[in-house]
């Protein structure tokens, strides 16, 4: 069957017709689906109910995965997936304390030594209300900057760590995800603020609204002005893409060109369940 994208209503995003994750994909379909990735930055492959090893052999078609360094939220039987949600405790959350506290804007592994290239979600509970996942296209943020503005981001470099993140949670009451263990020691890392992307070489801002800790150069408070002023340009509405789960969606994303948030849900009251496969960068950045 012909892999076919259906456009979202939104500047990312497409739904995709002609590929079941049952089946493990051929040549053919692999080329679409990254041709389609890039273009898109957002995938969505709808009623796949899929067990984790299905999901786990079918992306391994498409290239290395990455192990999550918590090894708690790892699925016992099967460490490819990250078990993303509040079924283990404590829970797997991003998710700001209410509606009107700050998203959690990153693109995944961004501060560990290697990066992801893409990841994948899939549902398997979902909240009644609640618990929706933002994307935001980086190729827009970039192209809609000013001449002089687009100047400035070429040339910085920005730091990141999971410290940043372990602030943020702690600060929406998630004390038990934040004080969470990592396989290897927490570390710093620099990268380019902006980003050229392997297959277009279209260019892209990367970075993440908390893990994001510094500009290289600038004084600390300067570089948290601009990163809260670039994530309020970067993840603004028109940007955006807004995934509400159903039980059997797929959504795979281009952490390349897409940054993604998690939004809030009852955590205390509401089930959610998403496995998460990660795609390992493959390319130098």
């Amino acid at each position: 069957m012909t892999v076919r994208f259906i456009p979202c209503d939104a500047v990312i995003g497409a739904e995709v017709e002609g590929v079941s994750l049952r089946q493990l994909p051929d040549e053919t379909t692999i080329e679409a689906v990254e041709d389609g990735l890039e273009h898109y930055g957002v995938l969505i492959f709808r009623d796949q109910h899929i067990t984790p090893a299905e999901q786990v052999a079918w992306s391994r078609v498409l290239g290395p995965l990455a192990l999550t360094q918590r090894v708690s939220a790892r699925l016992p039987y099967l460490p490819e997936i990250f078990v993303v949600g509040n079924t283990i405790d404590p829970p797997v959350t991003f998710s700001p304390k209410t509606e009107q506290d700050d998203l959690e804007w990153h693109a995944d592994h961004i501060h560990h030594e290697v990066t992801a290239r893409a990841s994948m979600l899939v549902a398997k509970v979902t909240p009644s209300r609640g618990g929706d996942t933002l994307f935001a296209c980086m190729y827009a943020a970039y192209d809609h900057l000013s001449p002089e503005q687009q100047a400035q981001v070429d040339g910085l470099r920005v730091i990141h760590s999971v410290s940043g993140l372990r602030a943020y949670l702690r600060g929406q009451g998630h004390e038990g995800t934040a004080n969470q263990p990592y396989e290897k020691p927490d570390i710093v890392v620099e990268r380019p603020l902006v980003r050229h992307h392997p297959r277009s070489d279209r260019k892209g801002l990367y970075f993440g609204s908390h893990v994001t800790i510094g500009v290289v150069g600038w004084h600390e408070d300067q570089a948290r002005r601009f990163i809260r002023d670039l994530t309020a340009h970067a993840c603004q509405p028109a940007f955006q893409y807004r995934h509400r789960w159903l039980v059997g969606d797929a959504v795979l994303w281009d952490n390349r060109r897409v940054l993604h948030a998690g939004t809030v849900y009852d955590l205390e009251h509401e089930t959610r369940l998403i496995h998460r496969t990660t795609f390992q960068e493959t390319e130098p950045f």
